[in-house]
């Protein structure tokens, strides 16, 4: 007697089950397949047709054109219209007078103090030199996830 395989086995396990199975599954597909060829069979080429344009696939196809389309002119075009008019509130009603500008007095000595040049700072412009025999993109050992292990 041949037994069973048990549901409690992976389907990576059981080969040969898995071929019954293949083996069952496509002898349905076949005979499918087969009554359904023996339903077309002797039915003019018009026929056919009319049974294919029975199945509703056509005006489903012009039905999801019409939604997306619908869909493109709600979310897209009528915001964009409809967006444009909107005008930015004024701050106040009444203008503001524009004031002479202030001269501050020019002091008779320069600065004694001068700020200091921001690129020098940052050090732009500065050249720094290394061992021509090393290669500063080469390992040198240093294994930065030792302190991990």
């Amino acid at each position: 007697m041949k037994s069973k395989p048990t549901e409690t086995r992976s389907s990576l396990a059981s080969t040969k089950a898995d071929l019954r199975e293949l083996r069952s599954n496509s002898r349905a597909t076949v005979g499918e397949i087969q009554a359904f060829l023996r339903e077309l069979k002797g039915k003019s080429p018009q026929e056919m047709l009319g049974v294919v344009a029975e199945s509703g696939l056509f005006r489903s196809l012009v039905l999801s054109t019409f939604l997306v389309a619908g869909g493109i002119i709600i979310f897209t075009v009528i915001p964009y219209f409809m967006g444009g008019d909107e005008k930015p509130a004024p701050a106040s009603e009444t203008p503001t007078p524009i004031e002479a500008p202030v001269e501050a007095p020019i002091p008779a000595e320069p600065a004694t103090e001068t700020a200091p040049d921001p690129l020098s700072i940052l050090g732009v412009g500065e050249e720094l030199s290394a061992p021509p025999n090393t290669n500063p993109l080469e390992d040198e050992g240093d294994d930065f996830l030792k302190d991990l292990e």
